[in-house]
């Protein structure tokens, strides 16, 4: 059960899921040809082809919380477009058109801007999608990227956060963990892994790793049907050697950007072999979908037991 929040919280108070669900009440239940609203990695609209979903998404990228001012643009430019390309792949689709928007102080100079966009475009042309407009502001302070991607989806490909099932295995792609030490500027967003699992394979849920496994995890399992829980095991979760072998980093680091799905079990023998002979990435079973009260549980090593709180990345939790 979530608390019902004080009538004067402020957002750090809620943090960022509980703000999102203030949110959704304003907002009110998808209606009219919304199919997913807020709460999923993107919306997804039924448009003119009946055969096909459009996919919106929008992600800001700001100084001094996604990247540092000393960090090179280009690489900044190709974080702020891989950021919205993985959340079109978490919904199984393909990237198609995007609109940059960026806030620059006046003193910036003209080759940086065109170096952060020579990082979106090299993003955005890596996976066939192009940039068709945007608009620029003027700030005092902390300069910002804001990408708003369109994609596509087949319907019968489309996949949710919702669709988790009992007794699904869940699986995660590459290794987790120590994101800052510099993947979270260079990752590439699993576009490609993730048509091919949804175009060989009933994917019953997905979602990318932005937050860290455990705030993910746990966005999964609000997604779910009531009564739906997950189990980890601690010794199964790739650590990235990033995070020098720090088990709290792959749960909670965050901007890992990997893929994180449910899968019937007897799926998982035919996807390991068809996966290892068509990519190198890494692919990990961590646990199973279990009859629970929405909670999230690790198994350690030693078989104990304990809820996995969300303790990854908040943007609105207190310091």
């Amino acid at each position: 059960m979530n608390p019902t929040p004080k009538k004067n919280a402020r957002v750090r108070d809620l943090g960022e899921f509980g703000l999102i669900r203030e949110l959704r009440s304003v907002i009110g239940p998808p209606r009219g040809s919304v199919v997913v609203g807020i709460g999923d990695d993107c919306a997804v609209l039924r448009g003119d082809d009946p055969d096909k979903y459009l996919l919106y998404t929008c992600d800001p990228v700001v100084e001094g919380v996604h990247y540092r001012r000393s960090d090179q643009p280009r690489q900044v430019g190709w974080k702020a477009m891989a950021r919205n390309l993985s959340d079109i792949a978490a919904m199984g689709g393909v990237p198609r058109w995007a609109v940059v928007s960026i806030g620059l102080r006046r003193d910036t100079r003209a080759r940086w801007v065109k170096e952060l966009y020579a990082g979106l475009r090299a993003a955005a042309r890596k996976f066939g999608c192009q940039i068709v407009g945007g608009d620029t502001t003027q700030v005092k302070h902390e300069q910002f990227v804001v990408v708003t991607l369109i994609g596509e989806v087949e319907r019968s490909r489309m996949t949710s956060r919702s669709g988790a099932k009992v007794g699904d295995s869940i699986l995660v792609t590459g290794k987790l963990g120590g994101s800052r030490r510099g993947k979270h500027l260079t990752f590439t967003p699993r576009i490609n892994e993730a048509r091919w699992l949804v175009g060989n394979f009933p994917v019953h849920a997905m979602i990318d790793l932005s937050d860290g496994l455990s705030s993910d995890l746990q966005r999964l399992v609000e997604a779910s049907r009531p009564g739906i829980g997950f189990e980890i095991h601690a010794a199964e979760i790739p650590i990235a050697r990033a995070a020098r072998g720090s088990l709290a980093a792959a749960l909670h680091d965050g901007e890992d950007f990997e893929l994180l799905f449910t899968i019937d079990p007897r799926h998982v023998t035919a996807l390991r072999k068809q996966w290892a002979r068509t990519f190198t990435l890494e692919l990990t079973e961590i646990g199973r979908v279990v009859r629970s009260r929405e909670q999230v549980t690790i198994i350690g090593a030693d078989g104990s037991r304990k809820p996995l709180a969300p303790a990854g990345y908040d943007h609105f939790a207190t310091s």
